[in-house]
């Protein structure tokens, strides 16, 4: 996998996205790596909007993404708009931005789940047959190159869409730690009451993470309610 259509591009996750757009005619696509419950890392997006959408997925913690990765098969979203009840985080947020369908495709080998391929429209349109197996094709080449070290993912590195995210989730992560230590909680439930906090603050996550890592913002237990009274 030294080359792209064998034109000497290096295969990365950039030229595979871009690859995607155009076969399965679709307005976008991005990959996403799971580092942990609750946690991914950008990799690649071919346009803004996908950017924003893989940002909103790792803000709210909910959409396509997060339910393929949880159930292990793709998730199929023809009308954003209709679903807008299932993820209330995330659906008016992607529908604002200029998404109207969103497809989801687990990146995983066996047990594993390494990532998430997604694909948007900017209109409500279903995949067909062929565009879904073609989908697939690319969800399956898109597992080889994360677990390929060869395989040229480095070049992502200056692919404008996604700049300055990886410090930002980077901060993210942290503000997880603390919060778990503050409250006694596992790192995944922290990043949910930091998700929340955020939610209903009405702030960038980014920006409570930051607070939170700068000794600004500080979670504290709940008190214990003490005995039901006699």
């Amino acid at each position: 996998m030294d080359a792209a259509g064998g034109t000497g591009v290096p295969v990365s996750l950039a030229v595979l996205c871009r690859a995607a757009v155009g076969c399965v005619a679709v307005d976008g696509a991005s990959v996403t790596a799971v580092s942990g419950p609750g946690l991914s890392e950008p990799l690649g997006a071919t346009d803004e909007l996908s950017a924003r959408l893989e940002e909103l997925l790792f803000t709210t913690g909910e959409g396509p993404g997060a339910e393929d990765l949880l159930v292990g098969s793709p998730v199929l979203i023809a009308d954003l708009g209709a679903v807008a009840g299932r993820w209330p985080g995330f659906v008016p947020a992607a529908v604002a931005a200029g998404a109207r369908a969103l497809f989801a495709f687990p990146l995983q080998a066996g047990a594993i789940r390494a990532g998430v391929l997604s694909l948007y429209r900017a209109r409500p349109e279903p995949l067909t047959a062929g565009q879904l197996a073609d989908a697939l094709v690319f969800a399956d080449i898109a597992l080889r190159l994360l677990l390929d070290s060869s395989s040229g993912i480095s070049g992502l590195a200056g692919y404008h869409p996604l700049d300055g995210l990886s410090d930002s989730r980077a901060e993210v992560h942290q503000a997880a730690g603390m919060i778990s230590v503050q409250l006694g909680v596992s790192l995944e439930e922290a990043l949910t009451r930091l998700r929340a906090h955020a939610f209903a603050a009405g702030a960038p996550l980014g920006d409570v993470a930051g607070a939170v890592v700068a000794r600004l913002l500080r979670f504290d237990p709940e008190p214990d309610p003490g005995p039901l009274p006699a």
